[in-house]
């Protein structure tokens, strides 16, 4: 099934699919290896969709993955209102919906993945492999103890990666409909434009007292502050302990040798043999197999390499690594270990498929593994880390106790031995502090307990190793700006607004001429502007101020060369623009290379298909049973 998948998935479908499920992923954000609370802590849940929560930690891990991706996208110098949750959560929340209801129709469609089309696909995963080679060992180390859960999360992707697949796979674009949108997205415009700058207007305008006071009074309401606040703050992370733990070599030693009692489990290194099916074909192959292997004619490697349908594995003998126990299908398992090394069991059919199964090699024993040498470093620092969670267990319930009803954090801090640090004034939307970054934190500082109240927050686990608890300093509420602190900002609006009206009194005057018959050209000489002109320039063209260009091309098309359509706009600048379209040329498909032809059709299709997506995205979620239950928390 996989691979018709990937042969399915060629092209066009294949480049839109595979960025529609790598983000589907890397929002999803799955902690393979934990679910829940941590230390005695549920975390709220963001979401419920069609019955199946998101949780809060989801919400959060993946609020943190986007404000990295923005970071590395748009470089470490965003203002901290840009990364803030009240600006991020609900697109992020959105997406994460969006996926989870994706992942629930294709379930409810029946889109499934066996067993050994992920085995497959995870062989061929880089990260799990060594100079091009799937490694177990590589791959327990990335997952961890999560192996059974990241198999069930990425069968679960991948047939939601089959169910969008189809779905971009039934687009298509028309010849009648490519040269058209060809043409209009190539399209080429002629025109003109004379500028009147605002200039040094403003110096020249003056603005009296009673005009600030004046609009100062018309405008008071919006010249409110936000709310903000500081508070100080104890961290805990279990890092903060690590440096001051020390692990005698004798514990070293006792957990080297009981790493090595339960290493020596036995491991086992598998080939196979798959023929899929159940056709006549796949009954010859079977019987051809199975004979060979009984008189021992043909090797076990050159049969996978003539009869195997496993594409993976037939080059390298059938070859599918070591397993402990967990990596195959149960029943492929149990062969497994009824075998002795060199043997190869009779057919099992597992998934419809008929697999000769053979014992490679027998792995384990109280000798294998690395040395005491090659573990030591490693032994020690996790002793450090168990000793430091330890601690830090201690120290959060110390914190728990300590920190509700006290004067100051800073006299906690000193009891614990630790240090207590103290935020710059922030709104609701977060500020620059790192503390900040989670939130959690920023709600906490603005909820009753802290602001009314004016007890210490809860302490906020807001993660297996990191809590936080949060104490109000300063608190400045909403207010209006006074005069004196609004009046050069007045001042600045009003010179602008009036240098404005003039320049919008003077282009009347000029489009009164245009519509009396008169070209741009008479007119801007007879005032002494300059007329700028620009030919063949496209949606694209990024030498010409954008915004002008992309009002050119919402102009309708010219009746005639002798008859321009004009028109006129202010720029971000606050130039005022005074427009001629003189010609629209749309591009020519026909003109165009086969290989170039070929372009555009995958280019459009490519578009084609990502606009259904969406527009399917869209509508399963519009008819999908959706809360919202942490709406009320940011």
């Amino acid at each position: 099934m996989l691979q018709s998948m990937r042969e399915n998935m060629k092209g066009t479908v294949a480049i839109v699919v595979v960025v529609f499920l790598g983000l589907i992923m890397a929002l999803s954000l799955v902690d393979f290896g934990a679910s829940g609370g941590h230390y005695g802590q549920n975390f709220t849940d963001a979401a419920e969709v069609n019955g199946n929560k998101i949780t809060e930690t989801e919400l959060q891990n993946a609020l943190q993955q986007e404000r990295q991706r923005l970071q590395a996208q748009l470089g470490g110098n965003l203002p901290p209102e840009f990364l803030s949750d009240d600006r991020l959560r609900g697109p992020v929340l959105q997406e994460l919906i969006r996926n989870r209801v994706i992942l629930d129709q294709a379930v409810t469609s029946g889109m499934t993945i066996s067993d050994k089309d992920i085995n497959a696909f995870i062989t061929q995963q880089p990260e799990f492999q060594i100079n091009g080679s799937f490694n177990p060992d590589l791959f327990r180390q990335v997952v961890g103890h999560g192996a059974v859960a990241y198999r069930n999360d990425l069968k679960q992707r991948l047939a939601a990666n089959q169910l969008t697949g189809a779905l971009g796979g039934s687009s298509f674009v028309t010849q009648q409909e490519l040269e058209r949108i060809y043409g209009l997205s190539r399209q080429t415009r002629n025109f003109s434009w004379v500028s009147l700058p605002i200039a040094d207007l403003p110096a020249t305008i003056i603005v009296t007292n009673d005009d600030i006071e004046k609009e100062y009074e018309a405008n008071k309401a919006s010249y409110n502050t936000q709310e903000q606040v500081a508070v100080e703050f104890i961290e805990l992370r279990v890092s903060d302990f690590t440096a001051n733990v020390s692990v005698a070599i004798e514990d070293v030693q006792d957990r080297f040798d009981q790493e090595r009692r339960q290493n020596s489990n036995i491991e086992r290194e598998a080939a196979h043999i798959m023929i899929d099916g159940d056709n006549e074909q796949a009954e010859a192959n079977i019987a051809i197999v199975q004979e060979k292997l009984a008189d021992g004619s043909v090797d076990f490697a050159e049969l996978a390499l003539q009869y195997s349908d496993d594409f993976a594995s037939k080059e390298t003998g059938g070859n599918l690594g070591i397993s402990d126990g967990t990596v195959f299908p149960p029943a492929f398992e149990t062969a497994l270990e009824n075998l002795q090394a060199g043997e190869v069991s009779e057919p099992v059919i597992i998934d419809g498929a008929t697999h000769f199964i053979k014992l490679v090699e027998v792995i384990g024993g109280a000798d294998s593994g690395p040395s005491f040498e090659e573990s030591k470093d490693r032994i020690e620092a996790e002793l450090k880390t168990i000793e430091a969670e330890q601690i830090y267990v201690e120290r959060l319930a110390e914190l728990n106790d300590l920190a509700y009803n006290a004067e100051s954090l800073a006299e906690v801090a000193n009891q614990l031995g630790l240090s207590v640090g103290e935020t710059a004034l922030f709104t609701r939307g977060g500020g620059s502090d790192a503390v900040l970054s989670d939130g959690r934190v920023v709600s906490a500082a603005f909820s009753d307990q802290v602001l009314l109240e004016r007890f210490s927050s809860e302490v906020l686990e807001l993660a297996p190793d990191h809590a936080v608890v949060v104490k109000l300093t300063k608190h400045e509420p909403v207010r209006t700006q006074t005069l004196d602190e609004k009046s050069q900002d007045i001042i600045n609006k009003l010179k602008i607004e009036r240098a404005k009206k003039q320049l919008a009194e003077q282009a009347e005057e000029l489009q009164a001429a245009l519509a009396t018959g008169k070209s741009l050209d008479d007119i801007a000489k007879d005032n002494g502007f300059v007329v700028n002109s620009e030919n063949n320039i496209t949606r694209e063209t990024r030498s010409i101020d954008a915004e002008l260009v992309s009002h050119v091309f919402t102009l309708a098309k010219p009746s005639s060369e002798q008859t321009p359509v004009t028109s006129s706009l202010y720029l971000a600048n606050n130039d005022y623009v005074l427009v001629s379209l003189n010609n629209v040329n749309n591009a020519d498909f026909s003109s165009l290379s086969e290989e170039e032809k070929r372009g555009a059709r995958l280019s459009l299709t490519q578009a084609s298909v990502s606009s259904e997506l969406r527009a399917w995205q869209s509508e399963l979620v519009n008819s999908a049973d959706i809360e919202i239950i942490g709406a009320n928390q940011y």
